[in-house]
């Protein structure tokens, strides 16, 4: 209730709560009642935020690529070019980036391009029912 107009949430630490089923159910519970969705970080294979969505019914995506998590703007460059790859092979990618200067800069530089290129979309329009 603090955070208006919010639609969904992901986990950008704790890697070792969507390790257990049990924390999850309780997490995606509270979601559900609020109609949020989820985006997996995906920092561990390990993961059971997907069965968990599965078992709720709670709409969910899991992340393709950080685009960010090493500051260089050639790094950088990269991963936003890999995320246009897989978006490209998949029809749909998510990419998770930080609020960093530096990201901000590459993103406003490169924006005319990748709208060239793909169609930029919030994550409200990629996430689903798992099945």
């Amino acid at each position: 209730d603090a955070i208006p107009f919010i639609k969904g949430v992901n986990n950008h630490m704790g890697s070792k709560m969507t390790t257990s089923s049990t924390q999850m159910y309780q997490i995606f519970s509270i979601l559900k009642k609020r109609n949020l969705f989820f985006i997996d970080s995906l920092t561990t294979s390990e993961s059971l935020c997907k069965p968990s969505a599965r078992l709720l019914q709670l709409p969910f995506a899991q992340r393709d690529v950080f685009i960010d998590h090493i500051q260089d703007p050639d790094f950088i460059r990269k991963q936003i070019n890999l995320l246009i790859r897989i978006a490209d092979k998949h029809g749909e990618a998510i990419g998770i980036v930080h609020p960093h200067i530096i990201t901000y800069n590459i993103l406003r530089e490169l924006l005319p391009e990748l709208q060239k290129k793909v169609q930029l979309v919030p994550a409200s329009q990629i996430v689903r029912i798992p099945s």
